[in-house]
């Protein structure tokens, strides 16, 4: 299981550090693997890789979401995930909205899962 939101935040100065310093993360096939997506939502990760893991859940954050649209997260036969809502991507940060609205093709074509 993968750690809570609430419990990354609690955690020491120098963990956080360490896993905001994270750029790239593959965790695919590990359908073991549970919890929230929402858990990435501080870090920087600059690919994602969480392919066929089925007990993945959540509702995406705004940096994972736009991942995800420039084809830099692969989310296929993970759990069931949620897109952002408009008001949580009017909140993200401006380098998240700039990278969002350059954005000229997606495609989610072989995303079954997302809700």
């Amino acid at each position: 299981t993968m750690p809570s939101a609430d419990a990354m935040a609690q955690a020491s100065p120098a963990i956080i550090d360490r896993f905001q310093a994270i750029k790239k993360v593959d965790l695919s096939r590990m359908s073991n693997l549970a919890g929230n997506i929402e858990v990435f939502k501080d870090m920087q990760i600059k690919e994602l890789n969480l392919y066929y893991c089925y007990n993945l859940i959540g509702v995406m954050p705004p940096n994972i979401f736009v991942l995800l649209l420039e084809g830099k997260a692969n989310l296929k036969d993970s759990g069931t995930v949620t897109m952002p809502s408009a008001d949580a991507m009017a909140q993200a940060s401006p380098a998240i909205i700039d990278r969002f609205q350059a954005i000229k093709k997606v495609d989610l074509s072989r995303m079954s899962n997302l809700a």
